[in-house]
């Protein structure tokens, strides 16, 4: 619709509209206060607060919405509804979706669940259209995709495909373990780092029909290195996927035509080089500026060498590690920076803690602001609105 109101407005009505907003928004103060979500595990269900990006600080945290394990998080584009795995609710030991309608206060209510069609969802995303979900499914190996009705509502799922294969590690790599969906800017393809066989999987997208077709795949080389989650910047020219066992980054070259990727390396998270034994990688996100990347990394072991990485991303895409931080909470398995880009908030998966650092905007530099954030339960997932 807007489109096609400024297509068809002549500039001068145009400009009249736009001058009296342009100055209204001259004396109104930017938000400060955003919503910021938490998935979970071992509590009740769905937390939230507010965030103050000006200062960098939280309200209490208080309960959202009463789930069993939702641990990954994802808001629909609109801003209304948010999406949780969660467990199943048709057979024992299987994986569910739920969809939330978000209210002005902060609360949830929940709008209805769809079976995942697999064991272990453990991440789940929606297209830039709105109109499909897509679910990663670790145990079971195999991805789901669902049609988002205009209610927000999930429709039973139209699309799956399971993975096939393994890997080096004994321990991880008996049989594939999709661990994230991460959709290409162009909202064309879908990319499924499967830890458990080295690769990752490659899919067309046709989101008014919620169909995932397989158009290929891309190894990550070296042997064990288990892809986790992975980012695109918003030109979608590279992607960066996080490995978690071999505590590394690998870079790649988009195909824009075809979605494929090419290799270009691989850098490791530690500032020596050297992937010390006990950890592993979680997380990997852009700041918003695009300047830099970081990564957590988690002490199996509770020794207390619980880090942020920090990589600089120079113009053509290539990136350089700069930085390994305290991240101030034990097992950071996941982390998000807020939309203003001058904060980053980390959940303790088994500290039950949050901690909140402050962004340098001329070095990506990571400051403590504040740790020992309180938590009920184990805080897995963390989640910004817009």
């Amino acid at each position: 619709m807007h489109k096609y109101i400024l297509k068809t407005m002549t500039r001068n009505v145009f400009n009249k509209l736009l001058l009296p907003l342009a100055l209204l928004n001259t004396f109104l103060p930017a938000k400060a206060d955003r919503l910021v979500y938490f998935g979970t595990s071992q509590s009740e269900g769905i937390y939230t607060a507010e965030f103050d990006s000006e200062i960098g600080s939280l309200t209490p945290i208080s309960l959202a919405a009463e789930i069993a394990s939702p641990g990954f998080l994802a808001t629909h584009p609109n801003q209304q509804y948010l999406y949780s795995t969660t467990a199943g609710f048709e057979k024992p030991n299987t994986g569910a979706v739920a969809a939330f309608r978000i209210h002005d206060d902060g609360s949830l209510s929940l709008l209805n669940k769809q079976p995942t069609l697999g064991r272990g969802p453990c991440h789940v995303s929606i297209d830039a259209s709105g109109q499909t979900l897509i679910v990663a499914n670790y145990s079971s190996g195999n991805v789901s995709a669902f049609p988002i009705r205009k209610d927000g509502t999930l429709a039973p799922s139209s699309s799956t495909h399971q993975h096939t294969g393994s890997a080096l590690d004994p321990n991880r790599q008996k049989e594939p373990h999709p661990h994230s969906v991460c959709i290409h800017p162009n909202n064309r393809h879908v990319y499924v780092p499967d830890l458990g066989i080295d690769k990752v999987m490659i899919y067309s997208l046709d989101p008014e029909r919620a169909k995932l077709t397989l158009s290929g795949f891309a190894d990550v080389p070296g042997g064990s290195q288990g892809p986790r989650h992975m980012k695109f910047p918003d030109d979608g020219k590279r992607a960066y996927v996080l490995n978690e066992l071999s505590l590394s980054i690998a870079s790649y070259s988009v195909n824009l035509k075809n979605g494929h990727l090419d290799y270009i390396d691989t850098q490791s998270v530690f500032t020596n080089g050297i992937a010390a034994k006990g950890m592993s990688c979680a997380e990997i996100r852009i700041h918003p500026s695009e300047q830099w990347i970081y990564a957590s990394i988690r002490d199996l072991n509770g020794q207390g060498r619980d880090l942020l990485s920090t990589f600089q991303r120079a113009a053509d895409g290539s990136i350089k590690l700069i930085a390994n931080t305290a991240a101030a909470v034990h097992f950071p398995r996941n982390f998000n920076i807020d939309p203003s880009g001058k904060w980053l908030i980390v959940g303790g998966q088994r500290s039950a803690t949050l901690a909140i650092f402050s962004i340098n905007q001329d070095t990506g530099a990571l400051t403590l602001k504040s740790a020992d954030i309180a938590f009920e339960g184990q805080p897995i997932c963390v989640e910004f609105l817009q």
